[in-house]
């Protein structure tokens, strides 16, 4: 599925002779005495739409327990953002929550801590809303940054 949307993207780009601004966003991640920048890794115009993607993941190291600091700038910030990670329960079954919508001028950082200690963050994306709205009511999305998480 990642390399269909992968190719799909590329055939985007190469139609519409777009490319990613010279700067965009990026989101950084602290965990563990580590600190990675994040490029999105798909991004957008402000509407949604001419998007281009990055192929290169982001990996962080996140031990059980430890708590994920996430820092946005404030381009992210001024507009609506959220986080939403997949982690694994201590029954080990994967579960995805999230944030709900921070941003709005208000919020440059969030501290990501699972439920229980012992519980495993297996992902974290951030994502951008862009100006459109889809049918449903929900903002349609502009950018998002993933990570990896190893434990």
């Amino acid at each position: 599925m990642r390399r269909l949307a992968s190719v799909l993207a590329a055939s985007v780009l190469v139609l519409t002779g777009c490319a990613l601004p010279r700067h965009y966003p990026e989101v950084t991640f602290y965990a563990n005495g580590k600190t990675i920048r994040v490029e999105p890794a798909v991004y957008c115009d402000i509407e949604g739409e001419n998007c281009a993607e990055q192929t290169k993941p982001a990996k962080l190291r996140v031990p059980a327990g430890k708590v994920v600091q996430i820092s946005v700038d404030g381009q992210l910030a001024d507009g609506i953002w959220e986080a939403v990670f997949l982690y694994r329960d201590t029954e080990g079954r994967e579960q995805t929550t999230g944030t709900g919508l921070l941003g709005k001028g208000e919020n440059f950082t969030y501290t990501l801590s699972l439920p229980n200690k012992t519980d495993q963050l297996l992902g974290i994306e951030i994502h951008e809303a862009a100006a459109a709205v889809l049918e449903t009511g929900q903002p349609l999305l502009r950018g998002y940054w993933a990570v990896e998480v190893t434990s």
